[in-house]
């Protein structure tokens, strides 16, 4: 199975990362992987069952902010193209494209198609579709994406053409987008399209369809019989929801769940002794960050912004939380990118810095009781975070320490995932310590441009040299030309930041042997799901239908 870009917006917005940042599958000929066959070829049939930390937000790829929902969602929605394990785009619901000669026009051929309902999947719900995700009313979080593109049209019911503002480094990544079924969304308001009916019953163009979803329990997709392409091996797959990580990590262990992400470097050792278990590093597409809320006083001016970043020890995060799988991050953009500027290294700890930067933009602890002050404020905050994860959980104590050693009085809050990006995407917070998937096509924009309010830029941060260099930059074909644009755009980024870039975790996943072809990737840790199979004397029976 093809990358089905979503996972991958945040990703792909993520996480893109890149291998410590954010990848996806190349091309689907059906043969089994070197070794996985020992029991004959792949057999249709059995269920897999797939933890996830939190329930997806909502299965329609117009709103969905966490990159479980992208996981989900790019197993219900293909797009035109996907994103191969290579990180280049392969053909998916069209057959091939063309760039126009002046390079402002790309033009798809649309392989015959359907959705799960038995209707036909045409150029009208390519076309209808992208104007939704360019629509205003729908308040979509990744509108600016397609900043440079005009508009899309149908030219018959096999042909779509997009009409570019300027020449783009990559037409195929400046129009991908997940299809949706315009005969089930015609005539309905845009500006209602948080109460569509299918952000809870969406219908599918994958080679799975949503069987149920009982919330913050599982949702379950079996394999979609009207699928034009070549079917799933699996009848079903269950994605369990497991918050907390010693609940996932009992449930590998007593074979109640299959495949698990975010594996700790702690239980990594143990899980790998296991015969029936084995480890794959996925490298990261992942970032750890804490984001402050600009629009609070405390958090204005960029000079405090950059001391607190400064007061924080990242060697010791990534020694504490990820017992050395992971790296300290300088940049929104992965790692593994080519335009990550790896020259920019990573803020040191270092609280004297921190307090002169701190002592220069106005904070004074005239009362002496160790926190600091400014025009009758203190510098106390709140750090909203996930509960049940522990590297936040104990990451918390950690920034906690850092900061309050330059002045800095810090709670922590922690709350259920969605409750608590509800409250980050409305503004109230002071800081996020969040986890980002990095999209693969190293465009941070979504996150610091000053418009991007609606998007991911959840702090409202705005620098009018960034918004520049984006602009720059993302119109530029030649990566050697575009290079030195990308890496002043960090530099910005780090002097004036708009969150304290933490670290890129390596994302280890945990996969029970009597799963076969299973290829976890940074694109996503069910990268390949629809070329999974069990064989039949591996399969499972029971109340835990597998």
């Amino acid at each position: 199975m093809a990358f089905r870009s979503p996972y991958r917006w945040r990703l792909l917005t993520a996480s893109a990362l890149a291998c410590a940042a954010l990848g996806g599958c190349g091309g689907r000929d059906r043969k089994p992987a070197a070794g996985a066959d020992r029991d004959g070829p792949p057999v249709s049939g059995g269920t897999a069952v797939v933890a996830l930390a939190a329930d997806p937000d909502v299965l329609n790829p117009l709103l969905s902010d966490s990159a479980i929902a992208g996981l989900v969602n790019a197993e219900l929605y293909d797009g035109l193209a996907d994103m191969g394990e290579d990180l280049t785009y392969q053909p998916r619901l069209a057959r091939g494209w063309d760039v126009g000669p002046d390079g402002l026009s790309i033009t798809y051929h649309l392989k015959p198609w359907s959705w799960s309902d038995g209707a036909a999947l045409t150029a009208r719900d390519v076309v209808m579709s992208f104007g939704l995700f360019k629509d205003e009313r729908t308040g979509s979080p990744r509108r600016s994406l397609y900043d440079n593109v005009v508009g899309a049209e149908a030219v018959d019911d096999s042909t779509v053409r997009y009409t570019l503002a300027r020449v783009v480094p990559d037409p195929v990544q400046a129009t991908w987008h997940q299809v949706l079924p315009w005969h089930i969304l015609q005539g309905l308001d845009p500006s209602t399209a948080g109460t569509w009916p299918i952000n809870r019953s969406p219908l599918s163009s994958g080679a799975f369809e949503l069987e149920s979803w009982e919330h913050n329990r599982d949702l379950t997709l079996v394999r979609n019989p009207a699928y034009p392409g070549t079917p799933a091996w699996l009848d079903r797959v269950v994605f369990r929801i497991l918050p907390d990580e010693s609940v996932r990590l009992l449930a590998l262990e007593t074979g109640e769940v299959d495949v698990a992400d975010g594996i700790s470097s702690s239980a990594a050792k143990r899980l790998e002794a296991r015969g029936d278990l084995r480890l794959v590093d996925c490298g990261g597409r992942r970032l750890y960050y804490l984001q402050w809320n600009c629009l609070d006083p405390v958090f204005a001016d960029a000079a405090t912004r950059r001391a607190l970043s400064l007061a924080i020890d990242r060697e010791r995060l990534v020694s504490a939380l990820a017992d050395g799988y992971g790296k300290p991050a300088a940049s929104p953009i992965a790692p593994a990118l080519w335009n990550h500027d790896r020259e920019l290294l990573p803020d040191a700890c270092d609280a004297a810095a921190a307090r002169r930067l701190l002592a220069g933009a106005g904070w004074r602890d005239d009362d002496g009781d160790g926190v600091l002050e400014r025009a009758g404020r203190k510098l106390r905050f709140e750090i909203l975070t996930k509960g049940g994860d522990p590297v936040r959980e104990q990451g918390g104590v950690i920034l906690r320490e850092n900061l309050a050693a330059v002045g800095a009085a810090v709670e922590m809050r922690a709350m259920e995932q969605v409750a608590g990006l509800a409250r980050v995407r409305a503004g109230d917070f002071d800081a996020y310590f969040g986890l980002f998937t990095l999209n693969l096509y190293g465009n941070p924009a979504p996150s610091v441009r000053s418009t991007a309010t609606g998007e991911f830029n959840f702090g409202h941060y705005a620098n009018a040299a960034v918004d520049s260099l984006l602009d720059v930059a993302l119109g530029e074909r030649d990566r050697a030309r575009a290079l030195p644009t990308w890496k002043a755009l960090q530099a910005v980024l780090a002097a004036d930041p708009p969150a304290a870039y933490l670290f890129y975790p390596d994302n280890l996943v945990a996969v029970n042997r009597r799963l076969r072809d299973v290829r976890p990737h940074m694109l996503s840790p069910v990268n390949n799901l629809d070329e999974w199979w069990i064989a039949p004397a591996d399969r499972r029976v029971g109340p835990a239908v597998r």
